[in-house]
């Protein structure tokens, strides 16, 4: 008999995977909160709870985020799409041997 396990993943909801990926690129480009904000044109406090995955931004703050990034909003998607998706599937056997 083959058992498979997935490796645990912290947070895999889309709200986080939101606020993870907003988060990674402001923290890649080097811009505090409160610049992205202000490009966006939203709250700093908001912007910290969309990024802590406290908040469900539209796609209309989602488009003014990335604006704020100065990054195009297909992109943005793409990268939070990347971030749901699952881990692979592993063979017990492997991550044993890993481990």
């Amino acid at each position: 008999m083959k058992v498979e396990m997935q490796p645990r993943r912290e947070r895999t909801d889309l709200l986080a995977a939101i606020g993870e990926t907003l988060r990674a690129e402001r923290n890649a480009r080097g811009l505090t909160l409160r610049e992205v904000a202000e490009r966006s044109h939203i709250s700093v406090s908001y912007l910290a709870e969309i990024e802590r995955g406290e908040k469900d931004p539209s796609s209309r703050v989602l488009e003014s985020v990335a604006h704020g990034l100065e990054m195009e909003v297909s992109d943005l998607l793409v990268r939070i799409a990347v971030a749901l998706e699952p881990a692979p599937v592993l063979p017990v056997t492997e991550s044993l041997a890993a481990a």
